[in-house]
């Protein structure tokens, strides 16, 4: 049993998305561009991810990059595992040019199915990804073939 469920925002425009705290979630679009790019809608597509990275203000959030694939993560059809250093040193330099202001607001990831749903695996990944986590939860995005599914 997870010990702080994860909640689903509810999508209010292309671009944003309500939390179950009152606040939103921005993403720009040029991030999600990117993420529409690594969408399964063939068979032989490899699920993909990373680090969703922006800012926080109060209890807002605003995705203005993310990282992506690296040639040491692990992918397959139903399953990426984030493994390449490459991840955490993007968000790493971002973090120090920002001055702190910049840091990682969560995680990103496809799925192969038209309306995506986190699978039990994915909420216990997240669960693990919020321990270690001070003050704010993150956010959490799945990109469907068709719909794309966010919460924290």
């Amino acid at each position: 049993m997870l010990s702080s469920p994860i909640n689903e925002f509810k999508r209010i425009g292309p671009q944003l998305w309500k939390k179950g705290d009152g606040g939103h979630l921005l993403i720009e679009d040029s991030v999600l561009e990117v993420i529409d790019g690594y969408r399964q809608e063939c068979h032989s597509a490899l699920e993909a991810g990373g680090f969703l990275v922006g800012f926080y203000k109060g209890v807002d959030l605003h995705v203005i990059n993310l990282t992506v694939p690296q040639s040491l993560d692990k992918r397959s059809r139903f399953r990426f595992t984030r493994k390449d250093p490459k991840h955490v040193s993007q968000v790493t330099r971002w973090y120090k040019q920002s001055l702190g202001k910049i840091n990682c607001l969560g995680e990103w990831h496809t799925h192969p199915e038209r309306l995506p749903k986190p699978s039990d695996i994915d909420l216990h990944a997240w669960q693990a990804f919020n321990e270690g986590r001070r003050g704010q939860l993150a956010v959490f995005l799945i990109a469907g073939i068709s719909e794309v599914w966010t919460g924290g």
